[in-house]
C-alpha cells in the first residue's frame, strides 16, 4: 500500500513541476486581423508576462519575414511584414511558439496556433 501511495505522490508532484501555462495571446476582432492580412500590419497582442526584451530577441531572426514593432503599455505587437504572402505570415507562428504562446484568441474564441494560421493568416 505505501509502494501505492508513494507511486501516486511522485506522479503528481512530477506533472505538476512539468507542467506549463498555456499563454494566450489576443486579436482586437476578426474584420482587424482581415484587415491587417490584406494591408501586410498585422496587430496581436501578446501577454503581459512579456517583456520588450523577449519580443525582441525572438523578433531579430524573423526580420527576413517581418518586423515587429512592440509597445510595451499595451503589449500590442505589429508585424509588418516583407513580404505579405502566406507563406511568409505562417512565419508569424514560430515566432508565438518562441514566445511560448500557444493559443490566439479571436472574437471571444480560442484557436490552436494552426487553426489560427488556417482561418485568419493563411488568405
Amino acid at each position: 500500500m505505501k509502494h501505492v501511495l508513494f507511486g501516486i505522490l511522485f506522479f503528481l508532484t512530477g506533472s505538476i513541476s512539468f507542467a506549463q501555462t498555456a499563454n494566450t495571446a489576443n486579436c482586437p476582432s476578426s474584420k482587424n486581423l482581415k484587415e491587417g492580412v490584406i494591408s501586410g500590419k498585422i496587430e496581436v497582442t501578446l501577454p503581459s508576462q512579456l517583456t520588450p526584451e523577449d519580443v525582441a530577441s525572438y523578433a531579430k531572426y524573423y526580420e527576413p519575414f517581418f518586423f515587429v514593432d512592440f509597445n510595451s503599455k499595451n503589449h500590442v505587437a505589429t508585424f509588418q511584414m516583407v513580404s505579405n504572402t502566406p507563406e511568409s505570415r505562417r512565419v508569424i507562428l514560430r515566432f508565438l511558439s518562441a514566445n511560448q504562446i500557444q493559443t490566439v484568441l479571436v472574437d471571444g474564441k480560442s484557436y490552436q496556433l494552426a487553426d489560427f494560421y488556417q482561418n485568419f493568416l493563411e488568405k
